[in-house]
């Protein structure tokens, strides 16, 4: 029984770490499009989705009278710009950490390499 479990929880531990490298080459392909991009795109879908399907419960619960669709298509549109920006710094610390642990691994000593190496890897 002990052995299933350690088997488990080493399947689980493979599973996680392959699911935050592809999260992590995603994120890669996206940031290269740019910050500008990545907001308002996650804007426009966070903000006329929600607007959507609030319109769609308005008039299903109450009769189409509690909010039009352009007062929630604004409001959700600003709100998804702040939940792209949210999102943009979120993911970059990820990335950001990610990348200092590859350069902590790929170090000899275990260590970070110092500043002053050029062919160390840069996040810009």
């Amino acid at each position: 029984m002990n052995n299933s479990l350690k088997k488990f929880q080493a399947w689980r531990s493979r599973r996680q770490q392959s699911s935050k490298r592809r999260q992590l080459e995603q994120w890669e392909k996206m940031r290269a499009q740019g910050k500008t991009r990545f907001v308002f795109s996650t804007s426009l879908t966070y903000g006329l989705t929600t607007a959507g399907i609030l319109d769609v419960i308005d008039k299903a619960f109450y009769g189409g009278t509690k909010y039009s669709l352009l007062s929630n298509a604004i409001y959700y549109l600003i709100m998804g710009l702040v939940i792209g920006l949210f999102a943009w710094w979120e993911m970059e610390g990820k990335y950001k950490g990610a990348l200092i642990d590859a350069r902590v691994k790929a170090s000899p000593g275990g260590e970070l390499p110092s500043h002053s190496n050029r062919s160390q890897i840069t996040t810009n």
